[in-house]
């Protein structure tokens, strides 16, 4: 099953949705990050509770998106992240780099608790 990405957008965040497969030949993942990114995107979560496979490609795609919006000012947190998505992100240390979430007002509420500009209209108010 190809890649197939859900976009929602909650304030400054967008939440990406994926499903299927995140690989190597598919770049999909990073087409959409960077045309997001383009927008002015920095803040993601990433909901991989639908991934049915992920090899070295994927984990770059990830590690692309989070090092992008991190020079930008902005972060990524991991979603739901399989049993098996868990077991390659501890055996290539991305555990320790990459913040996992199993609710999704969790990893929202850790986004928002970071320094993310308020939006204040000209008059303050």
């Amino acid at each position: 099953m190809d890649l197939s990405i859900e976009i929602r957008k909650l304030d400054q965040i967008v939440i990406l949705e994926l499903s299927g497969r995140v690989s190597v030949p598919d770049l999909c993942l990073r087409r959409v990050a960077e045309g997001l990114l383009e927008r002015g995107i920095r803040y993601f979560i990433i909901n991989l509770a639908n991934v049915t496979y992920m090899d070295n490609g994927g984990l770059g795609q990830l590690c692309w998106i989070y090092t992008v919006s991190r020079n930008r000012g902005g972060d990524m947190k991991l979603l739901r992240p399989t049993s098996r998505i868990r077991k390659l992100l501890k055996i290539t240390k991305l555990d320790t780099i990459f913040q996992s979430f199993e609710c999704e007002a969790e990893a929202v509420l850790s986004m928002q608790s970071q320094s993310m500009p308020l939006s204040i209209s000209a008059n303050g108010y």
